[in-house]
């Protein structure tokens, strides 16, 4: 039996955010609500608790879905569940059926401390998985993995091999190579293995496309086919499906990357949620202490992951400018 404990102290962000998860599942449109769009814009904590509450939620109906650890525990927390007013109750049971709150797991705590790690498989694989942001995952063998919006892998075992499961979305991966331990990415029931690369795998459906930014990879081969398909020119581009053959061009990189600074597109909104929304893409941070400042309404489009680059083109085109802090924040100031 797994033990779980509920919190019984939530911090507001997580507390509000089971709540307006449960608003939209009992059909509210809080997209078109304004205090929704209040709440989660007015701060940072609150998008993180959002984005967090919303990747759990998808992954109920999604890879840790039957998964028995996962149901042990919503189960044990439903038991443990003290008495609390309805209202509560009810916002708790939204946040993924209560998984959310439960802090007897690690992966659950890491969750709300800024990371979007899920319930490691009984196989011994840790899941990883995006709500409305992109995020970037260092791996133990020193890989990286940049995960687009709404994205999960599973790392099978990650102390001893060095495989990756794509099992929704897209994902970039900057690969520490290896001779004797290749890395392997599986996807789509094909398997990508590194020849010292960076590359991009996206599934759409059934189909996978493989993007290849630098060095090599090797695509297994596809059901009658005895020869694994090998990349070795960056911008190479493989698409595949079930009963097609393999599709191999050449694609444009800016384009076929851009996900990974995707643009923000601003239309009179208050610098301060702007700033907000920049800072949820790391690279950085921006600052704005001046309510006079913070209250200036921009408008426009901005490439996300460069905060400074962002305060800088905000303070030339609104007559303000940019004082960099000890702690490396871009805060943008009055003239």
């Amino acid at each position: 039996m797994i033990h779980a404990i509920v919190r019984t102290d939530p911090s507001p962000p997580e507390d509000a955010a089971a709540e307006w998860l449960l608003r939209r599942e009992a059909g509210h449109d809080i997209e078109r609500d304004p205090d929704f769009v209040a709440w989660r814009d007015g701060a940072v904590g609150h998008a993180k608790a959002w984005n967090h509450a919303t990747a759990v939620w998808d992954l109920v109906d999604g890879p840790v879905a039957d998964d028995p650890l996962f149901a042990a525990l919503r189960r044990d927390a439903l038991l443990a569940r003290p008495r609390r007013p309805a209202w509560t109750i009810a916002a708790m049971a939204a946040a993924v059926v209560v998984g959310v709150v439960l802090v007897a797991a690690p992966w659950i705590r890491e969750m709300f401390d800024g990371r979007s790690l899920v319930a490691p498989q009984p196989s011994s694989a840790a899941t990883y998985a995006t709500g409305g942001v992109p995020q970037t995952i260092a791996l133990a063998d020193g890989s990286r993995v940049t995960l687009a919006a709404n994205t999960a892998i599973a790392v099978d075992d990650p102390t001893r091999s060095r495989a990756v499961r794509l099992l929704r979305g897209e994902a970039y991966f900057s690969v520490v190579h290896d001779a004797g331990r290749p890395f392997e990415v599986t996807a789509a029931g094909r398997t990508i293995t590194d020849i010292g690369t960076e590359f991009d795998v996206r599934l759409d459906d059934r189909a996978m496309t493989v993007t290849l930014a630098k060095g090599a990879v090797a695509l297994s081969p596809a059901g009658g086919s005895a020869q694994a398909l090998l990349l070795a020119r960056p911008g190479q581009q493989v698409t595949t499906a079930p009963g097609r053959a393999d599709r191999v061009g050449q694609a444009d990189l800016t384009e076929a990357l851009a996900w990974r600074k995707p643009l923000l597109d601003f239309s009179s909104t208050p610098l301060s949620q702007a700033a907000d929304a920049v800072n949820r893409y790391g690279g950085g941070r921006v600052r704005i202490v001046d309510p006079r400042v913070a209250a200036i309404r921009i408008s426009g489009q901005y490439r996300a992951g460069d905060p400074a680059r962002f305060a800088r083109a905000v303070a030339d085109a609104y007559g303000l400018k940019v004082r960099m802090a000890a702690d490396g924040a871009a805060e943008i100031v009055a003239r």
